[in-house]
């Protein structure tokens, strides 16, 4: 039976012997705790008052020093993200990475921090070990190894052939103490195209979006009717289920970080279920306003068992798994609506002043009358 529990900075990520990587981000640092609300009593879907703030609080809350991730971007120079752009995509579309003799490719790349616009590279750290799969719509459901990266700059790169749904999960797996760390950051590519064979996109809509070996692991619930080219919007709600061996996972703690570092927890329900509402945090002045401005969020769920086992010859007496997943989303059409609708109205009033001024100025312009006196009479 699986907990919620608290966590500073366990996880690690090495992607080569010799070359290793840590995603732990700075020592110390722990996630906001949240306020204190009760779990939703006898499962059920967490409703509005469960959700939990970014607000600090004395009772349990999610810690981490530093979450794994996959990033269709790299992090800037200076602690800042590429994430948001006027490019949209599908959701979980990633960025094209470049090919190889015409291939089409993509790219990914390992962050770490919980935040989509903060979260930096990877540094290194020599006792995790590491397992990268690629599941394409044409592979088996167990997937297939992906090498790992020499260096964490150049990130995770695979072909994308086929249209559908491409996802990477890397594993981490480190023991400190008797405690074994797993972590698992998974990443949904959508690689669709205009006009592509429609029993392949077909195919692709429909096949599973499940590793039934994945420790841990989050999924999007599609929305009702999803096309292949959806985009999340912002003000949407959006649900999750966390899964463990592809079985629900009941009471894990999750968190819902927004690309300007807002974030929301909740609790699982019996059916492993958590919703969110994807908040609006895409305020630009009225004339730099993008409509496809391309926003990230991530999503955070943590567990712990007591599970009992050796790791690498050495003895642990309980697990903590945490589960990563990011996405996109857009601002809402209402956002640029008002904007229009505000735009037009101010000039409205500025033709209707303008005009009235006019008028007002003509009414007070006397015409030219010529009068004439006779001083003779």
């Amino acid at each position: 039976m699986l907990a919620t529990l608290s966590m500073n900075g366990y996880c690690q990520y090495s992607p080569a012997p010799g070359k290793q990587l840590e995603l732990g981000g700075r020592p110390g640092a722990a996630m906001d705790r949240a306020a204190a609300s009760g779990a939703p009593a006898g499962g059920g879907r967490p409703e509005a008052g469960n959700h939990r703030s970014n607000a600090r609080s004395d009772g349990m809350g999610m810690h981490s020093g530093g979450a794994i991730w996959l990033s269709d971007a790299p992090p800037m120079r200076g602690g800042g993200s590429r994430s948001g752009n006027a490019r949209g995509g599908g959701m979980g579309g990633m960025n094209m990475g470049g090919g190889y003799g015409g291939r089409a490719m993509k790219r990914l790349w390992p962050r770490a921090g919980n935040d989509p616009q903060k979260s930096s590279f990877a540094r290194e750290d020599a006792q995790a070990s590491t397992e990268i799969l690629l599941v394409t719509p044409s592979s088996t459901p167990e997937g297939e190894p992906l090498p790992a990266p020499a260096e964490s700059h150049t990130g995770i790169a695979f072909e994308v052939p086929a249209q559908g749904y491409y996802r990477v999960y890397l594993t981490t797996r480190k023991l400190q103490g008797k405690i074994l760390n797993v972590c698992v950051a998974k990443a949904e590519v959508a690689n669709f195209g205009h006009g592509g064979d429609e029993e392949e996109q077909a195919r692709g809509m429909q096949a599973p979006r499940i590793l039934e070996s994945a420790p841990i692991e989050i999924v999007r619930e599609r929305q009702p009717n999803e096309k292949m080219f959806f985009q999340l919007k912002s003000g949407d709600e959006q649900p999750f289920v966390i899964l463990q061996k592809g079985l629900p996972l009941p009471s894990a703690r999750v968190r819902f970080v927004s690309h300007q570092g807002w974030s929301r927890e909740a609790v699982s329900d019996e059916q492993g279920r958590v919703s969110f509402q994807v908040i609006r945090d895409y305020f630009p002045p009225w004339g730099e306003f993008q409509k496809r401005f391309k926003a990230t969020y991530l999503v955070i769920a943590e567990a712990n068992a007591a599970e009992s086992g050796n790791y690498q010859g050495q003895p642990y007496t309980s697990v903590r798994y945490q589960a990563t997943l990011s996405g996109s989303y857009q601002p809402s059409p209402s956002d640029y609506m008002s904007y229009a609708w505000g735009l037009g109205i101010g000039l409205l009033i500025f033709l209707f002043s303008g005009v009235a001024v006019y008028l007002y100025r003509r009414r007070r312009v006397k015409p030219f009358v010529e009068v004439r006196f006779d001083e003779a009479k």
